[in-house]
């Protein structure tokens, strides 16, 4: 009886770790980036220094706004295009399912750094630095 007891006390630990980490992730509005699936033809370390430097700034002031915001926002300023899967000119990473709409962000004018969303993480997958990932 001891034992059983024990069991259930670690079960219910683990559940309301579990209910504290949900409750956490619902919480979060702002974007948290994913460097993860970066090309490697579209890496950061592609890019001239000035490109690099506006990127990292658009990255700052991306993580003060809100997703909402981010929707409500003009698509060449802090808002999100879609752009369709068809228009890309490389491979995508097999974590880009069919039902996953990829967005492009903008950073230094209207260059297009371009991902997709997972809840509130934004996987940034190519920075288009000479706009050649699709047409614009």
């Amino acid at each position: 009886m001891n034992l059983h007891k024990k069991s259930f006390a670690k079960q219910n630990v683990k559940e309301q770790k579990l209910d504290r980490k949900a409750k956490w992730e619902d919480e979060i509005e702002h974007p948290v980036f994913c460097f993860r699936h970066l090309h490697k033809d579209y890496h950061i370390d592609k890019c001239e220094t000035v490109d690099k430097v506006r990127f990292l700034e658009r990255i700052v002031k991306l993580c003060n706004l809100t997703w909402q915001e981010i929707k409500l926002a003009d698509k060449h300023g802090f808002g999100t295009e879609k752009i369709p899967k068809k228009n890309i000119k490389q491979q995508l990473p097999k974590e880009v399912t069919e039902d996953v709409p990829l967005l492009a962000l903008r950073y230094n004018g209207k260059k297009p750094f371009v991902g997709f969303k997972n809840r509130f993480v934004f996987h940034v997958l190519f920075i288009d630095r000479n706009l050649t990932l699709y047409k614009h």
